[in-house]
């Protein structure tokens, strides 16, 4: 059952809000006026912090991380960070008093501080986190990483995991909780008596059935609140249709130390979030500034950090739609053909692609280092139309007044381009489909809603062409760029249509065993042969096979820090000389926020995370000016 609870705690958390329309009916359309009101309130004479939370109605809210409509960004601000991803791959650990992993007895060892506690006074142990973990480990005990979990003392738990782990993703996927990076999993007294009667289940069935109550458990914001269940320095105080307030907390350690008197997530969305913004009613954003807020806002309202995430776009291919694009050499033309840089001119936003190696640009000189002067170039940030004919010469195919033929002579079959219009992947996605007809790749567009386009790309395979996310966000690692079961990575097998991660990398696992080559899903290779000399362009020379999927589940397990490294640049060339997909821009994240009230640590490290402001709001460094 762990893959079918995974993937909905996934699209929940992503996916928690309703239709504007049905926003506007509820709140009478007034809530940019009452919002407005509220995001000017004075505190003691301080001005109150104020963000946009989305536009989930809060009586709609459940605070339990199975639950539908799961707050999970407003989880991050009540909540304690157990530990902070940070962009360049290290990690921090404010919840935790120390970590160890003995890689010969593959445990796991998390002691917490003993300063933890909840709103309503009572002390955060490891009971409580063992509670939640040893609960999820028995819904799914075979989808576990984790053959045994025991709680050693009041502050201390063991984890021991069912194969080795390479410790550097150790860090980054085990030293949260199940499902998070926070101390959001609620009480022991909300999960012990499921988790007890998962200890005494005789069979799946009756395993599977508290499992499924589990999945429905509600807690709403006034038994949140009234029980005290959150963890950070700031507690809600207040809630209503139009915002949830927060003050600081009174029995946590920051208590003393926090500046901002009160802390307001508004609910709005779309137009209403654009008025408020616009209007000066909001103070902080998690996304670097859009040009179309930047021009119309003085100029206290400022970034306070800007960086490349670890979030790329790509273009998605469907090796098995056509002949052309199963053959190399025509996708290394579309790669030629794409200028980034004009994509991420029209998107306003990101930073071109300049070397395609799969991988984010800051892991490039990490990973692989000098050679990527000897990385095959295909000048990506110009549509170089000679090189682009090169390369389809290359495998025997030309083109001729804007019309490109096959190796037998005839015109390529036409390629459908499915795009999703209404979302952030609609301009990208335009522009490239505008790029390779230019060219003349005969492009057949069908764009929908994207909620449409992400079930054709997952299970339908009616498409050549699409445009969607190629993101390290499980690991923070550059191995996820090159995952086998996920979307995210060089996808082999769709998780969607067989029912979960495990079952896509056992479906990969059977192929292989049957002495496949290639998936037959999405007809990408499982097996790869790559010249062992980088910069080679055809496989003349010596070549190696790389066997993707043992590759990836091997680096997953190992201690060795210079065989993975070695890896990672074995699977960038891999890329680079087949262009599987295409990449055309890392997102950028970053935050903004209203400087002439607040003062903000401009370009502190930790705004190089998810959500960055909070960790310094709550901890007392941001304050009034």
């Amino acid at each position: 059952m762990v893959d079918d609870i995974n993937q909905r705690h996934s699209y929940l958390s992503g996916a928690n809000s309703i239709d504007r329309r049905r926003f506007l009916a509820l709140t009478g359309g007034t809530v940019a006026g009452l919002a407005g009101c509220m995001g000017t309130e004075q505190t003691d004479s301080n001005p109150t912090l104020t963000r946009v939370a989305g536009n989930t109605l809060p009586d709609e809210y459940n605070w339990s991380p199975y639950g539908e409509n799961w707050p999970s960004r407003m989880v991050d601000f009540a909540n304690d960070r157990l530990y902070i991803p940070y962009n360049d791959g290290e990690v921090g650990t404010p919840a935790l008093e120390s970590w160890d992993y003995d890689g010969n007895e593959q445990v796991l060892t998390k002691t917490l501080r003993d300063d933890l506690a909840f709103w309503n006074g009572d002390q955060y142990t490891a009971e409580d986190m063992y509670t939640w973990e040893e609960m999820n480990r028995l819904m799914s005990p075979e989808g576990s990483d984790y053959g045994e979990i025991r709680q050693e003392d009041e502050l201390t738990i063991k984890y021991r995991l069912k194969e080795p782990k390479n410790p550097a993703l150790i860090e980054t996927l085990n030293l949260g909780v199940e499902m998070g990076e926070n101390l959001h999993t609620l009480n022991t007294a909300t999960w012990k008596p499921y988790l007890e009667r998962l200890q005494d289940a005789s069979s799946d069935d009756a395993r599977d059935e508290v499992a499924a109550e589990i999945l429905d458990v509600t807690i709403g914001m006034d038994q949140y609140i009234d029980e005290g269940l959150g963890t950070g320095s700031y507690e809600i105080v207040d809630w209503s249709m139009e915002s949830v307030t927060f003050e600081p907390a009174e029995h946590h350690r920051h208590s003393d130390a926090v500046q901002i008197e009160q802390y307001e997530e508004l609910i709005a969305g779309g137009a209403a979030e654009d008025e408020m913004i616009m209007n000066q009613q909001i103070d902080l954003g998690t996304v670097a500034l859009e040009s179309k807020y930047a021009e119309g806002l003085p100029d206290h309202y400022q970034n306070i950090a800007r960086y490349p995430s670890k979030f790329m776009y790509k273009v998605l291919i469907n090796w098995n739609h056509t002949d052309a694009l199963a053959d190399y050499a025509v996708r290394r033309a579309m790669a030629a053909v794409i200028d980034t840089q004009n994509v991420v001119t029209n998107f306003e936003t990101g930073f071109p692609i300049e070397v395609h190696t799969g991988i984010e640009r800051e892991w490039n000189e990490t990973y692989v280092g000098d050679d990527l002067d000897d990385f095959i170039d295909y000048a990506p940030k110009t549509s170089d139309y000679d090189l682009a004919d090169g390369f389809l010469e290359q495998g025997g195919y030309s083109r001729e007044d804007g019309t490109i033929y096959g190796p037998d002579g005839n015109e390529i079959d036409p390629i459908v381009m499915t795009i999703g219009t209404d979302g952030f992947f609609n301009v990208p996605g335009q522009t490239v489909r505008g790029q390779l007809e230019e060219y003349g790749f005969p492009i057949e567009f069908e764009g929908a809603e994207q909620s449409t386009v992400n079930d054709r790309i997952e299970e339908d395979m009616d498409w050549g062409l699409s445009m969607y996310s190629h993101y390290a966000a499980d690991t923070l690692h550059p191995v996820s760029f090159f995952r086998t079961h996920h979307l995210f990575g060089l996808r082999l097998a769709s998780t969607a249509a067989l029912g979960g991660d495990s079952a896509a990398r056992g479906q990969i696992t059977e192929w292989l065993d049957e002495g496949r080559t290639h998936s037959p899903y999405n007809g990408k290779a499982l097996l790869w042969e790559v010249p062992t000399e980088i910069g080679q362009q055809d496989l003349s020379g010596g070549t190696e096979e790389i066997n993707l999927h043992e590759t990836v589940r091997e680096i997953h397990r190992t201690d060795d820090v210079e065989w993975t490294n070695d890896q990672i640049k074995k699977l960038c060339w891999l890329w680079n000389f087949y262009m599987p997909d295409i990449d055309v821009l890392y997102r950028e994240s970053g935050h903004w926020a209203n400087t002439q009230d607040f003062d903000w640590p401009i370009d502190d490290r930790k705004l190089q995370t998810n959500n960055g402001p909070y960790p310094l709001i709550k901890d007392g460094t941001v304050g009034y000016k």
